[in-house]
């Protein structure tokens, strides 16, 4: 097992011999897997576990072929496909030809399709070949070359059966299907059972699956708490995992719960053990190794006079700072990152998205260093942003960015973050490559950071501006926030080249461009960081 970061590489496992293989250079939030290797979806396809770069933006697999759907078409038997040149938009495939729906039809004549005039008297039956046994598509299927009737319109295979999707299941390993009786719309499967999402979960269970209350400890993802009881201690392998007790468990989604090294000062006698716990801190709270739902501040407080919690420790507000659940001493000009404290004001400390990054260590100079989500870019990498998503991408000469996504610029257009299949043969098409991506204000140097901009919330957006209401004016280095009269109009005379942006939520802006802040969760947090960053008293 290969350690990786999900933010720069894609690990992908083999279903039937469980090998995994990690592809570097490409975010697991844009791609796929086809068989051990990653590939981007929107450029790529994977045809018979193979990667092939697309034709077209629509384009579809023959066997181990990509073709364009609106040029060509794929016709042929299952295992001897073949791609033709489609003739119009009204041919389809009759065997290994095609025909035209406007004056011919595809008929089963001695077992095999052929091509005949539509005033034939075959024309009247929508036929095609099952295997060696021709059959009416509209009222039958053919699943795994046997001919059955179709139960309802919307019937699809189960194995060598056909069932009707809105009322039946069709569940089990893939050698040995069944068919099941829907139970209702929220039931699905697990294993040769189904059940019901609601109330229920499906679970590994001694590597089998098993029906489980959505409150059983195979749910503690999903519930608050999963209590780890001492046994030998694993090798955390997965991707960003790390120990907990006994258990491994995903840091950026939960937290573990540990007793302090002291005097227990648990408040519910029996309920406190020295097993760690992993918690969600979203539903629930540590107290020295008890995890308790969160209560109101009064009914959760039990500390001394001044003291404050900070995960499983204590912390004095006055000398200290918390950072996720860690204290630090605090000094001038102290800031969370993550975890971690850092002088705000060090050009050569860099916070990306929770991860702190030392500059002199690796030989990045301070104004230069750029963030994508919590790495640092290179000059071989372009970051794509739209209003949730950070990517790196390996650069690429005709690629372009559309908001969190890096497009083929043979392939498809770009217009104001979203993305459009270029035009047709025939029509005139541009060489010029339109990016649309909204920026961080992470990323500006300390000079434009500083200086004026404005700070509002999208009223609406037109194709040559964008309305802003509550703007406020800021000056960082002068520590000036100022109201301006609203409706605030920007101006966007290429608005193709501006981000997508969403009615109601707040962005920066200055004249020409519009930012957002990925490293802060509210319009405060990020005022506080600009002013305690560029304020030279």
């Amino acid at each position: 097992m290969q350690a990786f970061n999900p933010e720069e590489a894609t690990c992908c496992k083999d279903g039937y011999t469980n090998d995994t293989a990690v592809t570097e250079g490409l975010s697991e939030k844009v791609s796929a897997c086809c068989g051990l290797k990653a590939y981007d979806q929107l450029n790529f396809m994977c045809c018979n576990s193979t990667i092939l770069a697309k034709p077209a933006p629509n384009a579809k697999c023959c066997d181990n072929d990509a073709y364009d759907e609106d040029k060509q078409m794929c016709c042929g038997p299952m295992e001897n496909k073949t791609i033709l040149t489609r003739n119009s938009s009204d041919h389809r495939c009759c065997g290994r030809d095609q025909f035209d729906l406007k004056t011919e039809c595809c008929c089963v004549m001695n077992d095999s399709l052929k091509i005949q005039p539509i005033t034939s008297s075959c024309c009247g039956k929508e036929s095609a070949v099952c295997g060696t046994e021709a059959y009416n598509t509209s009222n039958e299927l053919c699943c795994q070359s046997t001919v059955v009737s179709k139960p309802a319109s919307n019937a699809k295979c189960c194995a060598e059966n056909a069932y009707d999707e809105d009322k039946q299941m069709c569940c089990g390993p893939m050698e040995n299907k069944t068919i099941l009786t829907r139970n209702s719309s929220d039931h699905r499967c697990c294993g040769r059972d189904q059940f019901d999402l609601k109330t229920e979960r499906c679970c590994v269970m001694n590597d089998s699956l098993k029906i489980q209350p959505i409150t059983s400890s195979c749910c503690a993802k999903e519930s608050g708490v999963q209590q780890q009881k001492p046994t030998p201690q694993p090798n955390c392998t997965e991707p960003n995992t790390t120990l907990c007790g006994s258990a491994c468990y995903n840091p950026s989604s939960f937290r573990c719960c540990e007793k302090n090294q002291g005097k227990s000062q648990c408040r519910f006698p029996g309920q406190c053990d020295d097993a760690s716990t992993v918690y969600n801190p979203c539903t629930h709270v540590c107290w020295d190794g008890f995890v308790s739902e969160w209560k109101s501040w009064i009914e959760q407080f039990h500390v001394s006079h001044g003291q404050h919690c900070c995960g499983t420790e204590v912390y004095w507000p006055r000398t200290e700072i918390c950072c996720d659940g860690h204290r630090h001493a605090k000094k001038e000009n102290t800031h969370c990152c993550g975890g971690k404290a850092y002088n705000i004001k060090d050009p050569q400390m860099k916070c990306c998205a929770g991860t702190l990054h030392k500059l002199t260590l690796l030989c990045r100079p301070g104004h230069d260093a750029q963030c994508c989500g919590s790495v640092l870019q290179t000059p071989h990498n372009v970051c794509c942003s739209s209003e949730d998503k950070e990517v790196l991408y390996s650069a690429k000469t005709g690629f372009g960015c559309c908001g969190h996504l890096y497009y083929n610029a043979s392939l498809w257009s770009c217009c104001a973050g979203k993305l459009s299949p270029v035009p047709k043969v025939g029509q005139h098409q541009s060489v010029m490559i339109k990016e649309s991506r909204l920026l961080s204000v992470n990323n500006l140097n300390e000079t434009d950071l500083c200086d004026e901009m404005q700070i509002g919330t999208v009223e609406s957006v037109s194709p040559d501006s964008i309305v802003f209401s509550n703007v406020l004016k800021i000056h960082g280095r002068n520590a000036m926030v100022k109201p301006l009269a609203s409706p605030h109009i920007l101006e966007t005379p290429d608005r193709c080249s501006s981000p997508k942006l969403i009615p109601g939520n707040s962005y920066f802006f200055d004249e020409v461009k519009v930012f957002t802040d990925f490293n802060h969760n509210s319009i405060l947090q990020s005022l506080y960081f600009i002013l305690s960053k560029c304020y030279r008293p």
